[in-house]
């Protein structure tokens, strides 16, 4: 429950002209006091009333056509129309405060530091001084300077400030709210609760309410919180903020006392007081579905039949429907994630048909239409979404449709930046403008940049806290950052589950990513024990999520658990039947303890559920090459090529079935058209040397490898076949140089250390045995359950070798940067998002010895 007040960017939007009239009482003290002061006084003929009403028609025309500058993006222009405002009545209170907040979300983050040189130069500071100048008695001003302050850094300053709005108006709510926060914030509950309390007995909100009910639930007085919930379902004036009680105390019910009849009572009442409300029956529709879900069955099944139930409705004329769409949104939602694409996209046309100028059934529509490849359409569905009102939203999805349509160029990164940066001016707490906008700019390889968006979007404290912190620890991540990311997520998850608290909202849903990424982050580092426990946590709140379970299985496999693996492999695909890394991840383990015909027929299924998903026909297709069974095996790669014509491994695989059966212009002819879709697959090269030196041109091998380590100089196989190779033709001391270099840029890849072992046993190094036998000691370990000293270091070594090498030209980007503009509004996203990440994981704990 955000606070709406004065001071609040919706607020302002919304409202325009309207609270610009409401609130004359907010104006500077003395005569003369602009639009609503006293006239001249002159022997004019015309009466003082009428000239006083004409300068405040004026100025309210004015005061609008500024708010939509603002709105349109046009800032310079709108701040040169309140400057001429204040010039014509320089004790306005709403067009002081209207400046300064907006010269405060140009600043958007970047807030200057309490050096005294500094704070000069800050606009925004300088207009919040001017307005309490001259409207002293304007508590929002006070208010909002203080929040300033706030997101400053500077909390003494905005404590004094809150203070003075105090004195103004002890009672105010939207200042106690606000004051609250901050102390809640740095940790001083007990002074955010007497501030929220007090107000509540002058003049209760729906914020104020929530927010109290969010720490009672924190420290576990969960009588009180249902009491404080009770006592105000019926004294909010505001029916927008009665149906927020009410869905705060149904999730009261749902989540901690475990009483879902209660929870669904309580959400029927708020719909008996605004059955038009589409947050309450989108509520419901969603308790229904999880009720489904404890009850094994089909949730998505349950949401659906509610909403489709009560939009064809509306939609037939037969109840009068709500303000907006949001109900044909969550229904077009619902099947999107079922992958009924079509289906959703007659739901967004229904919607934008009863609801033309809502601006979120037009960005979902343009998101469908993307889907489509029509981003023709996409985009003129944002642009009509941008024209009727400007959002954060619609802007962040015109910037990435912009990255995926052409061939990015400077031109482009300028415009795409601009958007971002309108968008946070429009909502500075939007967490997905952070988000992609830092993932824009780790593309562009400024990786300091992106730190800085990050940071911004987590000083902002975004409504939506998941994407932000997961965009940051991604990226600190790719720079070999572990620590660090570890921190990250660790901390987003902290906040996340501040706001999963006390409202049910899909937001709190997105910390399944934090949840995940931190998992394989454990992982990676060789804390098996840890990465289960991060998995199971995870599963004890989002137990049907299918990539979690998977990363569970993964644990058990590293922790040698087989049969545990088994039976969590099995709880993925049935959680997903279309997550293909479960299905790919269950057959490998199979194939791998000789089960074939298991592994065979979970293959299949798996390709049933994703045909087009190239890793599976690839895992199938090698299986059937170790059996021995060569047309099955070149059957199945030339049907993944015809599917997936742009998934590598297939032709690798596939060269190597021929390689196999001495078709060897065939094999040279698929790995060169690998080596055409991307000469930066290291194992392209390494096949590529294979085929070479069965022909028997022994001298083109070692310029292969040469050149496959050049275009990818983190590939570690590609060091090893070359030390190898070098070994046989006896130039010892050039294959250690190789093989010790092959090391530096992976230290986890085990067959480095076998290779390197041969050659010292093969000149009878005694000496570099023994080092060689205490670096792998220090990296690798027989106990699955204590992770190796320098495990952790070893993959953050790799990740910053590849982070450096990321200069060499052709360089491979690495794992962890390769970020895509994937909308994380939804579960398949998401799923899409972790498809490389799981892919990478199950090859390194499946690889051959």
């Amino acid at each position: 429950a955000t606070p709406v007040s004065p001071t609040s960017s919706s607020s302002s939007n919304n409202n325009n002209g309207k609270q610009w009239q409401s609130n004359t009482n907010q104006r500077g003290t003395g005569p003369g006091n602009g639009a609503s002061g006293s006239g001249s006084g002159s022997g004019h003929a015309r009466s003082p009333d009428r000239v006083h009403g004409n300068k405040r028609n004026k100025i309210k025309v004015m005061f609008q056509t500024a708010k939509g500058m603002e709105k349109a993006g046009k800032w310079n222009e709108a701040i040169d129309i309140f400057k001429k405002i204040l010039v014509d009545d320089p004790l306005d209170s709403h067009t002081h405060l209207a400046m300064a907040r907006l010269e405060a979300r140009r600043e958007n983050g970047r807030p200057t530091t309490n050096d005294s040189d500094q704070q000069q130069h800050s606009t925004a500071r300088n207009a919040f001084q001017e307005g309490t100048r001259c409207c002293p008695r304007s508590v929002h001003i006070w208010q909002a300077w203080a929040r300033y302050e706030e997101t400053s850094g500077d909390l003494t300053r905005a404590k004094e400030l809150f203070e003075k709005a105090l004195r103004l108006d002890a009672t105010n709510p939207y200042v106690c709210h606000a004051y609250g926060l901050m102390e809640k914030k740095i940790g001083n509950t007990k002074k955010a609760k007497t501030l929220w309390e007090t107000a509540l007995k002058k003049k209760p909100t729906a914020a104020l309410v929530c927010s109290l009910g969010e720490i009672l639930i924190a420290e576990e007085e969960l009588d009180e919180a249902r009491e404080l919930y009770r006592q105000y379902q019926c004294r909010l004036k505001s029916e927008r903020e009665t149906t927020e009680v009410f869905l705060a105390a149904a999730w009261l019910e749902e989540q901690y006392f475990r009483d879902y009849d209660r929870a669904e009572e309580l959400i029927r009442m708020s719909l008996q007081k605004t059955p038009q409300s589409g947050r309450a029956n989108v509520a419901l529709a969603r308790l229904e579905g999880r009720q489904n879900r404890r009850n094994d069955l089909s949730g998505k099944d349950a949401t659906r039949k509610r909403l489709s139930k009560i939009c064809t409705e509306i939609e037939k004329g037969y109840v009068k429907g709500p303000e907006n769409g949001r109900m044909f949104n969550a229904w077009a939602n619902v099947e999107i994630k079922a992958r009924k694409f079509d289906e959703a996209y007659r739901i967004l046309q229904s919607g934008i048909n009863l609801y033309p100028i809502d601006t979120s059934l037009l960005n979902s529509a343009g998101k469908m239409e993307e889907r489509r490849g029509n981003y023709t359409g996409a985009k003129d569905l944002y642009q009509k979404s941008l024209s009727i009102e400007p959002s954060a939203p619609s802007l962040v999805a015109l910037a990435t449709l912009e990255l995926r349509r052409s061939q990015v160029d400077a031109s482009v990164f300028e415009q795409v930046q601009e958007y971002f940066e309108r968008a946070l001016l429009l909502d500075p707490r939007h967490g997905p403008a952070y988000n992609a906008y830092g993932k824009m700019l780790q593309i562009r390889r400024n990786y300091t940049a992106a730190r800085q968006v990050y940071r911004r979007g987590v000083n902002a404290d975004c409504t939506d806290a998941a994407s932000v912190f997961h965009g940051l620890a991604k990226l600190e991540i790719s720079q070999g950052n572990v620590d660090i990311a570890r921190k990250v997520l660790l901390r987003g998850l902290d906040k996340v589950e501040d706001y999963a608290r006390f409202m049910d909202t899909s937001r709190h849903e997105r910390a399944v990513f934090l949840v995940h990424t931190l998992g394989m982050l454990e992982l990676n580092s060789n804390r098996a024990v840890e990465a289960a426990k991060v998995f199971k946590t995870g599963l004890e709140k989002y137990e049907r999520c299918s990539q979690l379970i998977l990363g569970a299985a993964l644990c058990e496999v590293k922790l040698g658990s087989i049969d545990k693996a088994r039976q969590l492999f099995q709880q993925a695909v049935r959680a997903d039947k279309r997550h293909a890394q479960a299905w790919q991840a269950w057959g490998v383990l199979e194939s791998r303890a000789g089960n074939y015909t298991t592994a065979k027929t979970l293959f299949e299924a798996g390709i049933k559920s994703r045909p087009r998903h190239g890793a599976l026909w690839h895992a199938y297709g090698v299986m059937e090459g170790r059996l021995g069974n060569i047309e099955n095996a070149r059957m199945l790669f030339h049907k993944g090529v015809q599917l997936s014509p742009k998934h590598v491994p297939l032709y690798q695989g596939w060269a190597n079935i021929e390689l196999r059966d001495d078709n060897l212009q065939k094999a040279k002819s698929l790995i060169g058209e690998a080596l055409t879709l991307d000469k930066k697959e290291g194992s392209s090269w390494l096949v590529a040397a294979q085929i070479e030196k069965k022909i028997g041109n022994d001298g083109l091998v070692g310029l292969i490898l040469r050149r496959g380590i050049e275009c990818s100089p983190t590939e570690a196989s590609l060091y090893r076949e070359l030390g190898e190779h070098l070994v046989g033709k006896g130039r010892i001391g050039e294959a250690r140089e190789i093989l010790e270099k092959g090391l530096e840029v992976n230290p986890l890849h085990a067959p480095l250390y076998h290779s390197l072992a041969e050659l010292e046993a093969r000149v009878f190094n005694i000496e570099g045995l023994a080092k060689l036998n205490k670096r792998a000691s220090e990296i690798f370990n027989t106990n699955a359950l204590v992770p190796a000293s320098s495990s952790g270091q070893a993959w953050e070594s790799n990740l910053r070798m590849r982070r450096q090498q990321q200069q060499v030209p052709g360089g491979v980007t690495a794992l962890a940067e390769k970020v895509g503009y994937t909308h994380e509004e939804d579960q398949q996203h998401f799923s899409d998002a972790t498809d490389l990440e799981e892919e990478e994981v199950v090859k390194d704990l499946f690889q051959d010895e």
